[in-house]
């Protein structure tokens, strides 16, 4: 079984992707896939969601694994491992591909077709290439609004240059109670 998947953004008009991806294959080939179409780095973090009915972000399927040996979480499955076929929906076939953590942008992707293979092409690959995507990582002013960051304070003109003494300031001269060290072999002696 073979899916097509159409690949659009709200934020460039004209931008269209179309994958096709055998139904065995990983959503991480998947991801491959569409940073290779478009030319971004596969190694920033990224993530695909399921819609639910009420439009709202469900599972998540992540680029690396996030869940520890105590977290329970089963909303989070990593891409190598989550296979197409499983979380293909045909009653719900909308997908996001988020690609910009820190700004939350996205790609809308759907389902479009399902069928048998009539060709004995490589799987994935992209039958539709129209647009520029995009830019991958978005950074500016708007996005460290809710990081707690005073981007003033990175203002060189009105901002003098710290000197040595002033950062040995900065510290507690309580913490000159414990042992002192001149190098590593020191601290190797009373191990």
């Amino acid at each position: 079984m073979i899916y097509k998947f159409r690949i659009t953004s709200s934020e460039v008009e004209g931008f269209v992707r179309e994958i096709e991806i055998n139904h065995e294959q990983t959503y991480l080939e998947f991801h491959n896939k569409i940073q290779e179409s478009i030319g971004y780095d596969n190694t920033q973090m990224a993530s695909f969601y399921q819609i639910t009915p009420t439009s709202e972000r469900g599972l998540e399927i992540a680029l690396f694994e996030m869940n520890t040996e105590e977290d329970d979480n089963m909303n989070i499955v990593p891409m190598d491992v989550a296979m197409m076929r499983e979380f293909v929906s045909s009653e719900r076939p909308e997908l996001i591909y988020v690609f910009d953590f820190f700004s939350d942008r996205y790609f809308n992707v759907e389902l479009i077709e399902k069928g048998i293979s009539k060709s004995r092409a490589k799987y994935p690959k992209c039958s539709l290439s129209k647009g520029d995507a995009p830019e991958q990582i978005k950074m500016d002013a708007e996005n460290f609004e809710g990081l707690g960051l005073d981007l003033g304070e990175f203002d060189a003109a009105t901002k003098k240059e710290k000197t040595a003494d002033d950062y040995l300031a900065d510290f507690d001269d309580d913490m000159n109670d414990g042992p002192e060290f001149e190098s590593l072999d020191d601290y190797e002696d009373i191990l």
